[in-house]
């Protein structure tokens, strides 16, 4: 799933090789993180300036981009000025540093829903209490972030961040940690239109338009009014298409 590195030369010939066999994004981790402390904790940064410079430009170069997984103030600081253009996490940024990312026009995708799993399994992963206690602590310190986003006027994507097929049950849950902290009608705009945009694909995802993919769900009830309704697939969701093809349908009458 990943490529150990050091150094602008191994960056970029690792940068390369991804995009040869196929990768649409990269993703760089620029800094630690906060599930084993023991093997990986959150340092302030992970790769120089020129060695994330070095995949942007090879990103660049096939009309992609570079997303990074990174906590701290330093490292999200760094990604920035090399023209990352998603940061994933950010729990322990300044809010300065959330002004920046809506100056450079970079996304910012908290995931909270990848460290609430954690904790909520952590009995059966055996996680210690003292990484429990960490991630508590992460998830407020994310809240913060989150609203000095939308203070700031950062696009604020959806993504999960949980890989795996017991950790991927939790994917909708996204949408219910978040309902806490914005309007149901941003929440679903993260989700479609915003998504759409930091992907670069505006006009054919997130939109119900001629020419778009025609990937719909037809839901019993407005989630613009409350998102928590497509947490509920198995008692809301009444049809799903993708690409114009219906793969679940509740709507047609049974003879």
């Amino acid at each position: 799933m990943s490529v150990i590195v050091d150094g602008e030369d191994e960056v970029r010939r690792a940068a390369r090789e991804e995009l040869r066999l196929g990768a649409t994004q990269l993703k760089l981790f620029a800094s630690g993180g906060v599930v084993f402390p023991s093997k990986a904790h959150a340092t302030r940064y992970e790769f120089s300036c020129a060695e994330i410079e070095a995949a942007v430009e090879e990103a660049a170069a096939r009309d992609t981009y570079v997303m990074v997984h990174a906590y701290t103030d330093e490292g999200v600081r760094r990604c920035l000025q090399a023209g990352v253009r998603s940061i994933e996490h950010a729990n322990f940024v300044t809010e300065e540093t959330v002004a920046l990312m809506g100056e450079h026009s970079a996304f910012f995708d908290p995931t909270f829903i990848s460290l609430v799993q954690r904790i909520e399994s952590a009995g059966r992963t055996g996680l210690s209490d003292t990484i429990v206690h960490n991630l508590t602590d992460t998830i407020d310190r994310g809240r913060t972030v989150y609203g000095w986003a939308r203070k700031h006027g950062v696009p604020i994507a959806l993504g999960t961040d949980l890989w795996g097929p017991d950790a991927r049950r939790c994917q909708l849950r996204e949408l219910e940690v978040r309902s806490d902290l914005d309007e149901a009608r941003n929440i679903v705009r993260s989700a479609t239109s915003v998504n759409a945009e930091l992907l670069m694909m505006p006009g054919l995802l997130g939109t119900i338009r001629e020419g778009a993919f025609a990937d719909l769900l037809v839901v019993d009830g407005d989630p613009l009014k409350d998102v928590r309704i497509l947490c509920r697939p198995d008692e809301n969701l009444l049809l799903v298409m993708k690409d114009g093809v219906i793969y679940s349908d509740c709507l047609t009458p049974v003879p």
